[in-house]
């Protein structure tokens, strides 16, 4: 597994499994609150995506 495969498996499993993440209103809607946790695995994705376009961790 790749490090941007492997930011992504973390992000998609902490975004799927968070009470926070996963909060919705009475009609199903995602409230789309703030979460740290996630706003810090994003970044970490989106880094990991940007080494792994650079042709690897520089």
């Amino acid at each position: 597994m790749t490090p941007k495969q492997a930011a992504f498996v973390r992000f998609a499993d902490h975004c799927a499994t968070c009470p926070t993440c996963c909060a919705m209103d009475g009609e199903g809607a995602n409230l789309n609150l703030p979460c740290a946790e996630q706003d810090r695995l994003h970044e970490e994705y989106r880094q990991a995506s940007r080494a792994d376009a650079r042709g690897g961790d520089r």
